[in-house]
């Protein structure tokens, strides 16, 4: 039997991400790319059947990591779906991009790092700081393309007295030519993102979870030739799990809830208070393996400042449908008293049932 920790995927995840970052170029090998492939060719050597090993590591790139698992004839760690894949279409999967933070970070989250600690910093020393930030953050949620004019009309907005516009510019980046389709370039008409293309289609990419990877988009919005795109890191760990927090902070307004989005620039993303002036702390967390996402959340998931009654680890209602067995299994693992795991779906039925009951106590 051939097995293959997790290590080693993670290992090989982080080895992608570098490659992507290259725009796919793969020599020179990143280290981490090569030492993760060694740990495959190791593992069929002790598993007894060397021949089964991918011969090259180009041969793997290509070919092995766009496969399921579970045909690389390796039985990988039961906290891993065998379905998954590390690639899709050259990219690296939300899988890939989870499993290479649990190595130790990425290169895109080293890019979303640096963007959100130099957003900080000069918000901290902003009289406007805390509302800046929200600002700025929404505007990257709503906007992930944008035309040249745009940009430019934006960095208007966060130039002259708020000092932003050059940090709003280096969260952008031209649409690489890859994207494009008979010379022209798409959105997805339901995350709004840069389309991927393949087989001379339009087809969804990996990380809108309003449909699966791959499948054809029959409706598709037609962009201009000078567009550009978040990039990456700031579209995944920024975008992405940003529309389900700007989805549920306009939901939770229209039950008459005080919603702050970003309280203190950003010490966790919603918080909500009640009539009776209970408040609840909500962190939403985006992750598509629920194992992954416990090792991320650390010591303490939701800092307790500013102050609150009870807190809550959101994840968005699409992981249920992904994954059926998600918060079963992300409780399985569970080890916080002060935080509970809830769907999005979920904490919107509590927050109305406590908002109704407590309208009544003040009545």
């Amino acid at each position: 039997m051939v097995i293959l920790d997790l290590l080693a995927l993670e290992q090989i995840s982080a080895g992608l991400i570098q490659v992507s970052q290259r725009q796919g170029r793969l020599y020179p090998y990143p280290k981490n790319l090569q030492l993760g492939y060694d740990r495959v060719v190791l593992g069929f050597l002790l598993g007894g059947k060397p021949e089964q090993a991918p011969p090259a590591l180009p041969e793997f790139y290509n070919h092995w990591c766009e496969k399921p698992f579970e045909e690389w004839g390796v039985e990988v760690d039961p906290e891993v779906d065998p379905e998954n894949t590390l690639l899709f279409l050259g990219e690296p999967t939300e899988l890939a991009i989870e499993l290479a933070e649990a190595f130790g970070g990425s290169v895109l989250s080293q890019e979303q790092s640096t963007i959100a600690s130099k957003l900080l910093q000069h918000c901290q020393s902003h009289s406007q700081g805390a509302q800046i930030y929200t600002k700025f953050r929404r505007f990257i949620i709503e906007h992930p393309v944008l035309t040249n004019q745009a940009l430019v009309e934006a960095k208007g907005l966060f130039g002259l007295g708020v000092g932003l516009a050059d940090l709003l510019e280096e969260c952008y980046e031209p649409a690489p030519s890859c994207y494009r389709l008979q010379e022209n370039f798409y959105a997805c008409p339901y995350c709004h993102a840069l389309t991927s293309v393949a087989n001379a289609q339009v087809i969804a990419n990996p990380d809108c979870n309003r449909c699966p990877p791959g499948r054809r988009l029959k409706r598709k919005v037609k962009l201009p030739q000078d567009v550009l795109k978040l990039r990456r890191g700031i579209e995944r760990f920024w975008f992405y799990p940003g529309r389900a927090e700007i989805r549920l902070y306009e939901k939770l307004v229209e039950l008459g809830l005080q919603v702050e989005l970003y309280p203190s620039c950003d010490r966790y993303d919603l918080r909500a208070t009640f009539a009776d002036g209970e408040v609840w702390a909500l962190d939403l967390k985006d992750y598509s393996n629920p194992y992954l996402l416990v090792k991320r959340l650390g010591d303490e998931p939701i800092p307790n400042d500013p102050p609150w009654s009870f807190a809550y680890i959101v994840i968005p209602n699409e992981r249920k449908r992904d994954r059926p067995a998600y918060l079963k299994e992300l409780k399985s693992r569970w080890r916080w008293q002060n935080a509970k795991p809830v769907f999005d779906d979920a904490i919107f039925a509590l927050a109305k049932k406590k908002a109704g009951a407590s309208t009544k106590e003040t009545l």
